[in-house]
């Protein structure tokens, strides 16, 4: 037993590096998902209130679901409103950007 020493603080040291990488896969994974509702809740609201109010309104509304991280076009396109919302997030992993579009007749 006594070459056996320190074995466990090596193979502690040895997947540590493995297990934050998965931990921090799965954090950005999940941002991603939360950024990608957001996204998609920004462009039904903008769609929405612009069938009512027109786009200048459908754009204030999309954009003041997030205010600051959303950016927010509507436009008509066959009779149809269509807002395209899109939320960019710097983080430290590659910047991913979430993209969600809605359409109201």
């Amino acid at each position: 037993m006594r070459g056996d020493r320190g074995s466990v603080t090596v193979e502690f040291a040895l997947t540590l590096p493995a297990t934050v990488l998965v931990l921090a896969m799965v954090l950005a994974g999940t941002r991603h998902a939360a950024d990608a509702v957001v996204a998609r809740d920004a462009a039904a609201t903008a769609a929405r209130v612009a069938l009512v109010n027109g786009a200048t309104a459908g754009v204030r509304a999309g954009e003041a679901v997030t205010p600051g991280r959303v950016h927010v076009r509507v436009s008509t396109a066959e009779g149809w409103w269509v807002a395209v919302a899109t939320l960019s997030v710097p983080g430290p992993l590659p910047d991913v950007t979430a993209r969600a579009k809605s359409f109201q007749p």
